[in-house]
């Protein structure tokens, strides 16, 4: 078995094995099922589950951040825990070299590849509305679920092909009358994950501990 073995949210897959190959790390990723990502005590269960059935491993890394809280009170049964001190993936693909910089508009909505795949799949994707509701009704409705949130963001991650995105994009801005702003994603925690470099932007959970709540960074 593995030293290292890293549990992903899929949203984080190019940029992930981005890093990894840039590093040549031998971790073995597993990623985890999309339908996860709305519901935090399905994503504890399931993660809980998976780090009792490891076995003969040095280290666990949960590549998915505080989740909505999915990752509190996880407890370290099989080997060391490794968790980014992150909110969420978009703390991740936005952290440089130290998450104490990090600056983010948290009423902002962001979009990289995999967030535009994931929306896509969703109820609340432009087209998929138009189709069912009618343009009218589903513009409306879109009008009221975006009340407060017209400011879209991509992050260019250099993973993928940023034009797509932004197509897919544009017509809910003009819909919204909002702003498009690009943002550069340089993905230092994923970057020192590759590198085991867990330093202050980690936590780190000796076999037998438990995350606590009250170590990921806080809105602001």
């Amino acid at each position: 078995m593995p030293k290292t073995v890293i549990l992903s949210c899929p949203t984080l897959r190019g940029e992930l094995q981005a890093a990894l190959a840039e590093a040549s790390s031998e971790a073995v990723v597993f990623f985890l099922p999309r339908t996860l990502h709305s519901d935090p005590k399905e994503l504890h269960a399931y993660l809980q589950d998976k780090i009792d059935r490891f076995y003969n491993v040095d280290r666990i890394v949960l590549c998915v951040s505080g989740c909505g809280g999915g990752t509190a009170g996880l407890h370290a049964s099989s080997a060391e825990l490794v968790v980014p001190r992150t909110r969420d993936c978009l703390d991740v693909l936005l952290s440089g070299d130290s998450l104490a910089s990090l600056e983010r508009d948290i009423s902002g909505v962001y979009f990289t590849e995999s967030w535009m795949e994931f929306t896509k799949e969703s109820d609340i994707d432009l087209d998929k509305l138009r189709a069912k509701m009618g343009r009218e009704a589903a513009d409306d409705f879109l009008r009221r679920l975006y009340k407060t949130c017209n400011k879209f963001y991509i992050i260019d991650t250099g993973c993928y092909d940023v034009q797509t995105v932004k197509d897919y994009v544009a017509p809910l801005v003009e819909l919204l009358q909002g702003t498009m702003t690009m943002l550069h994603g340089s993905c230092g925690v994923l970057r020192k994950i590759a590198l085991e470099q867990f330093d202050e932007d980690f936590i780190v959970v000796p076999k037998g501990g438990e995350v606590t709540a009250g170590a990921f960074l806080k809105n602001r």
